[in-house]
């Protein structure tokens, strides 16, 4: 293959290279404008907290429960003790029926708490749905807004796919050392690696070739470079 159309690959592949770049940029630009919703992020925040509240209130009201029906337990066995005549000694009557009293007085705190815990639950629990249905309701608004967009976003997903695939295709008619060049140059100047010449000019710096590096560009068997860019230089008969 001559050097002018080795050239012409890498400068083909240059424009894929390019246009592979702009795509993820515009994704980029788009994912943002469609992540970067101000009131949706405060409302799914104001809802991730009312979730976690939630939980929390939800585990404090089991704890109450079992609490309450742990002491509800204890104290039937403390009373059918204290009534069914197996304790007959004046003193253990004594001790059973202050323990009984003690439970009694436990167990109506525990209830109290336990409706506070309830009430606080239910208030989370409103509180909570309040907050997912102002969220349904701004990612209702947000989806039709943004219908658009997200069109366009599976669009340059399947753009950026084609591409890919294409540039794995012609990389693989392209010598290994030469795309090792060819990546080199694109990372150290500014993803340029290759400028074509026009009207006897490198296109990239705009410096005009002399008659005898126009010469070797048209015709050496080795690719050509900007003298003063350093870019490969192509050249389209």
């Amino acid at each position: 293959m001559s050097t002018t159309k080795i050239a012409g690959r890498l400068y083909q592949l240059q424009q894929l290279d390019l246009e592979l770049e702009r795509l993820l940029a515009e994704q980029q630009a788009l994912a943002n404008s469609l992540q970067g919703d101000p009131v949706l992020k405060k409302l799914r925040a104001e809802h991730n907290i009312a979730q976690q509240e939630l939980l929390s209130g939800l585990q404090a009201q089991t704890e109450a429960e079992w609490a309450l029906e742990d002491l509800d337990r204890r104290l039937r066995m403390q009373e059918q003790r204290l009534y069914n005549g197996t304790v007959t000694n004046p003193k253990e009557l004594y001790a059973l029926q202050q323990e009984v009293q003690r439970l009694r007085a436990q167990q109506n705190r525990q209830e109290e708490m336990a409706l506070e815990v309830i009430l606080a639950t239910e208030s989370l629990q409103e509180m909570a749905k309040q907050k997912a249905e102002a969220l349904r309701q701004e990612e209702e608004k947000w989806a039709e807004a943004n219908a658009a967009g997200v069109i366009r976003r599976e669009q340059l997903e399947a753009k950026q796919q084609e591409l890919q695939t294409k540039r794995e295709q012609f990389v693989t008619a392209i010598d290994p050392e030469l795309l090792k060049r060819y990546e080199a140059l694109r990372r150290s100047k500014q993803g340029r690696a290759v400028s074509k010449v026009e009207q006897n000019s490198c296109q990239w710096c705009r410096v005009i070739l002399t008659p005898s590096e126009m010469q070797r560009v048209r015709a050496s068997t080795e690719l050509q470079t900007c003298s003063n860019c350093g870019r490969i230089l192509y050249y389209d008969r």
